[in-house]
């Protein structure tokens, strides 16, 4: 700590000539003048002696050294004093450098950047949007961030989530997603329904939960077929109706059913062949506000415009809220040609396998595929049957009439719905 201080305060070494050179140390004593590191060594002269003094003091020993007939040479100069007094031409560069650290000490103290990954059902988009929606933002200062309700609020939006990490390294904000496959708790459904078929098909498979099945495993059913319905009758002795009351019909139910595929698209395809023109432009953003922008201006008939971003970051986790844009635009002559029998039955294939992937993704097991693809002139045509295994039914609300008059006409004993009297 004191080498600090002396290098804040100067110091310089001396070399002192003369021909009293005790005398001189012997008055800097007396008057209370500290010297370090004093050594000595011959040379042509005769005996030389160093030493290393304050700055403060070296201003002092003027009259010391007339008295003892010595002259100290400067001989090294150290510390603070002598390093501004060098620079001192250089004010607007050391100002400037100062500035600059303020300044990343000030960007230091936002979030400039959000990463979103493992994510696959809830992509990057969306959970950039919830995060605006609850005021988390690119810029905003990183002591609003708290990343244990961030947490915890995700948790309870997304339940089909099962774990989630917020964390805030440097100005960059990450959050890890780690989505489950378990089904989610269906909340209980207090309004009355029937569970109805929304396709012809076989049942499968029936649980029921609550209301009165309609159907067995095995029975064909029809599209508009009440599968469990909404209506659960009360049975007293000797077999007869006591009384009819509505319920929310509750069941797991899979309808083997069969699904006409078809799919056609133009045998046609517009390809891009690049002329080898461009024009290049530059664009400089500052947040999401753009500070300049440098477009030439282009003839081109056709042309692609390709963008790409580069963020200036000082670290992996210290991104800065400067971005800058290269736009090229390039000029293509558009050709027309027919694909291939293979390209066509390739494409073909992949829009069914999206198709498929789609079915599995919402629940729907694919049993069976029989489909041909015909690749005609102009136009190649997918079509076919799919036998899929699925929930295929949707809840339909009981109407109030059904189950009260039902009831009214097993009281009165009578068929056509008028009550009975004495």
């Amino acid at each position: 700590m004191k080498q600090l201080f002396d290098f804040f305060k100067g110091m310089v070494f001396v070399e002192l000539r003369g021909n009293s050179p005790e005398r001189f140390f012997n008055v800097c004593r007396s008057r209370k003048i500290p010297l370090y590191e004093v050594a000595s060594h011959v040379t042509e002269r005769g005996t030389v002696y160093v030493a290393k003094m304050k700055l403060r003091d070296y201003l002092r020993i003027r009259g010391i050294a007339k008295k003892s007939h010595c002259i100290p040479y400067i001989r090294k100069r150290i510390g603070i004093p002598f390093l501004l007094k060098k620079y001192r031409s250089r004010v607007v560069f050391f100002a400037g450098g100062a500035y600059c650290l303020w300044l990343m000490w000030l960007l230091s103290q936002f979030v400039w950047d959000i990463s979103v990954s493992g994510g696959f059902v809830h992509t990057e988009e969306e959970m950039l949007s919830y995060l605006r929606t609850n005021q988390i933002v690119c810029g905003m200062r990183r002591d609003q961030v708290d990343c244990t309700e961030i947490e915890r609020q995700l948790r309870i939006d997304y339940p089909d989530i099962g774990w989630v990490s917020a964390e805030l390294r440097g100005t960059k904000l990450f959050l890890r997603l780690a989505e489950t496959d378990m089904p989610l708790m269906q909340k209980e459904e207090s309004v009355p329904v029937h569970l109805v078929a929304t396709a012809d098909g076989i049942v499968e498979s029936l649980v029921c939960r609550s209301g009165t099945p309609m159907v067995k495993i095995g029975d064909v059913v029809k599209k508009g077929d009440i599968l469990v319905s909404g209506i659960v009758s009360v049975i007293g002795d000797n077999e007869t109706l006591v009384n009819r009351y509505p319920v929310a019909a509750d069941a797991d139910i899979l309808l083997k059913n069969v699904k006409l595929y078809s799919h056609s698209f133009s045998r046609k395809v517009v390809e891009k062949e690049f002329t080898g023109k461009k024009k290049t432009g530059y664009a400089f953003y500052f947040g999401n506000k753009k500070i300049f922008s440098h477009m030439p201006s282009h003839s081109y008939t056709n042309y692609a415009i390709i963008a790409e971003d580069s963020v200036l970051s000082l670290h992996e986790h210290f991104p800065l809220p400067f971005r800058t844009q290269k736009v090229v635009t390039s000029e293509y002559i558009p050709a027309t040609r027919d694909y291939t029998e293979e390209e066509a039955k390739a494409l073909a294939d992949q829009a069914l396998q999206r198709y498929l992937s789609y079915l599995e993704e919402h629940q729907t097991t694919v049993l069976s595929v029989e489909v041909s693809t015909t690749v005609g002139k102009d136009k190649v045509d997918t079509e076919g049957k799919l036998i899929l295994l699925s929930a295929a039914w949707e809840q339909v609300a009981v109407q109030e009439e059904e189950w009260r008059q039902q009831s009214s006409n097993e009281y009165s004993g009578n068929d056509d719905g008028t009550a009975g009297g004495t």
